[in-house]
């Protein structure tokens, strides 16, 4: 158990981060459900009384998931821990995952997937992942209407067998944690059964990149927008040249003063936003920079964003370019440990890419050693367009739709 002790706070944060994730599920949305209707019911409480209790006792109880990790956080005041941690762990060993609240929720997911489809960037994501990974990958498994149906409450039942166990967590506390507090976790947690199981590893997965390096799509809503997405893989956070990279891809397009930003949005209006980040899958890292345009601006972004790269691979950047660009960076990690009662979520996404903290005072110290020269090579070694796949996702617009 991971205890990160705050003196200036009532509250307390006790979370369980298991790991299996997307990675590993049986089928599509397996995890997603069994996360979600972890509290919809246990062999003691039904799904209402669960909700009253923690609402009466001032508590919040949420749950999410990743590729390779899934967690349950219940966060209250410290007075109240010794009625919200039975009702923890009961939720934890014993749901059963009532059929009403599953039906319930299924036919919210499918509304929302019928939403999400009739816009043109999540036809782009879909497209530019199933491209870029192959349609077999696990990081792009995207689920349609017919698995929404296919779901049923022995699935969850079977991941929770599986992956929701104390012998695959990792609990996470924070806040007002003294001796007391130790006690009532040893009393209630250190209680639940357990049985010795060997750990697993995640089994590498194959990716097949398209040959075609441009690929567009439609959607058949009306729309004068376009989906843009341009990028590839690149190599995952333990690669010596990861600190570089991400200091390109922030000059790039990863802040508000990036060049795209710059460049597309504020000088040629092309886009009301434009920006490079990284997607993280087990081994390896995707870029990606994405927009939105209308469908008359595609080919004119595509063009203006491979000139900036160009221009990063054929030209140093500027002192105070680079200054600004690793100053912001710095600055997001002192936000992520700003708020004392959010640390365990930097300690989980360490565990979740097998990071530590030396790890990341060391990318910080080459951050600080890095030139512009640097910046250049490594433009030139990682980020020419001609290695970048394209996606452009189109509505109709409402001429078509007439």
């Amino acid at each position: 158990m991971n205890i990160i002790p705050m003196t200036k706070t009532e509250l307390v944060v006790i979370c369980f981060m298991f790991k299996g994730g997307q990675w590993v599920q049986d089928k599509k949305l397996q995890i997603d459900y069994a996360m979600q209707q972890i509290k919809s019911g246990t062999a003691d409480f039904t799904s209402d009384v669960l909700t009253d209790k923690l609402d009466g006792y001032g508590a919040t109880l949420s749950t999410g998931t990743c590729l390779t990790h899934s967690y349950i956080q219940l966060t209250c005041l410290r007075r109240m821990l010794p009625q919200t941690l039975p009702l923890l762990c009961n939720i934890i060993t014993s749901p059963v995952y009532e059929q009403a609240q599953l039906d319930n929720a299924i036919e919210e997911g499918v509304l929302a997937y019928q939403m999400n489809e009739q816009k043109v960037a999540q036809a782009s994501r879909r497209t530019f992942y199933q491209q870029l990974l192959g349609k077999d990958h696990p990081a792009s498994a995207y689920a349609d209407e017919s698995d929404y149906h296919s779901i049923c409450r022995e699935d969850l039942l079977s991941y929770h067998r599986k992956y929701i166990q104390l012998n695959n967590a990792t609990i996470y506390t924070t806040g007002r944690i003294d001796s007391d507090v130790i006690s009532l976790i040893d009393k209630y947690i250190g209680t639940i059964p357990t049985t010795k199981r060997k750990c697993f590893e995640f089994q590498h997965a194959d990716i097949i990149t398209s040959q075609q390096m441009m690929h567009e799509t439609a959607i058949a809503v009306p729309s004068v927008q376009s989906g843009l997405r341009m990028g590839k893989v690149m190599p995952d956070c333990h690669s010596e040249d990861y600190p570089a990279i991400m200091l390109t891809s922030t000059i790039l397009g990863g802040y508000f003063g990036s060049r795209l930003m710059k460049n597309i949005r504020e000088k040629l209006g092309f886009t009301y936003g434009i920006h490079s980040t990284f997607f993280n899958i087990p081994s390896n890292n995707i870029f990606f920079i994405t927009t939105e345009t209308t469908r008359e601006h595609v080919t004119q972004c595509v063009s203006e964003i491979t000139k900036e790269i160009i221009d990063l691979r054929e030209k140093p950047v500027s002192m105070e370019e680079l200054e600004n660009a690793r100053n912001y960076n710095l600055g997001q990690f002192c936000r992520a440990t700003e708020t004392s009662l959010t640390l365990h979520h930097l300690l989980m996404n360490l565990q979740v890419h097998q990071r530590t903290l030396e790890n990341i005072q060391q990318e910080q110290e080459k951050s600080l050693k890095l030139t512009p020269e640097d910046i250049m090579s490594c433009a030139q070694k990682y980020f020419s367009p001609e290695s970048m796949l394209i996606v452009a996702a189109h509505g109709n617009t409402p001429c078509d739709a007439l």
